[in-house]
C-alpha cells in the first residue's frame, strides 16, 4: 500500500492514504475428517445464515463405525453389570471387576470419537455470512484439513490503511474519515478503530484499521480506495 500523502486543497491540508476493504469476521473452510464431498449448498457469492449446512460428505463409513462401536459398548457394559453381581457374590475377583470397568471407559471414549466423526461429515456455517470462494467439487474425496471453501462474516466491513508515523500526533481511535471507492466511486463514512501497536522503522509508517458506519450493499472486501482524514 502506498505511503500517505499531503496536498493543498484550497488553502487546507488535506491528509490522504490508500485503503483496502477488508472483512472483520473471515475464516477457510476445512474438513476435520477425510472423505467424498456429497454435496455443496452454498457456492460463490451465496449468502447464509449462521448454522446452515455449508458442505456434506458421504458418511457411510462413519456410520457404520459408529454402529459397530456402539454394540461393543453395550457389550462392554453388560459385561461390568455382570461382573458386578458376580463380585457381590464373591464368584471373581476385584481385578476382573476393575477390567471390566476398564473395558467399559475404552468403549465409551470410542463411542464419542464416533459420534464425533459423523458430526464432522457436516461443516456448519459459525456465522451469517457470503461465500467468496470454493476450492471442491461434489464427489471429491478430499483429505482431512485440506481447505475447501473461503467464508466472510456479514457485519460491517474494515479498511486496512497505512499512514506517516508522525500522524500519531493528532490521529487518534475514533477518528471520522471518508472513503472513496475505486471500484463504485461511491464516498463512505468510517472511523478509525485501531493503531498499529509498531511503527515500521524503514518507511516510518504506521497500520491502522477504520471500520464503515453502515452495511453498504455495494461493498466487498477486496475494494480499494482514497482515506481522507
Amino acid at each position: 500500500m502506498p505511503l500517505a500523502q499531503a496536498d493543498k486543497l484550497q488553502g487546507e491540508t488535506v491528509n490522504e492514504s490508500r485503503a483496502l476493504v477488508s472483512a472483520t469476521e473471515k475464516v477457510s473452510v476445512s474438513s476435520e475428517i477425510a472423505a467424498r464431498v456429497e454435496k455443496i449448498n452454498f457456492l460463490l457469492g451465496d449468502s447464509f445464515k449462521k448454522g446452515e449446512v455449508l458442505i456434506s460428505f458421504d458418511c457411510e463409513l462413519y456410520l457404520a463405525q459408529k454402529e459397530v462401536i456402539e454394540a461393543n459398548y453395550e457389550s462392554a457394559k453388560t459385561q461390568l453389570e455382570n461382573d458386578k453381581l458376580l463380585l457381590e457374590m464373591r464368584s471373581i475377583g476385584k481385578l476382573q471387576y476393575q477390567l471390566s470397568a476398564t473395558a467399559l471407559k475404552k468403549a465409551k471414549a470410542e463411542l464419542n470419537i464416533s459420534k464425533l466423526n459423523v458430526d464432522r461429515c457436516k461443516i456448519l456455517a459459525p456465522y451469517d455470512g457470503k461465500v467468496m470462494d470454493v476450492y471442491t467439487s461434489i464427489f471429491t474425496s478430499i483429505e482431512q484439513r485440506q481447505p475447501l471453501m473461503d467464508i466472510v462474516g456479514d457485519g460491517l466491513l474494515e479498511a486496512e490503511i497505512v499512514v506517516p508515523s508522525n500522524w500519531l500526533k493528532w490521529l487518534k481511535k475514533g477518528h471520522e474519515v471518508k472513503i472513496t471507492i475505486d471500484e463504485t466511486g461511491e464516498t463512505l463514512d468510517a472511523k478509525v478503530i485501531s493503531l498499529g501497536a509498531t511503527v515500521d522503522a524503514v518507511s516510518q509508517t504506521i497500520e491502522l484499521k477504520a471500520q464503515f458506519n453502515e452495511k453498504y450493499e455495494t461493498l466487498i472486501p477486496g475494494m480499494s480506495g482514497i482515506v481522507k482524514f
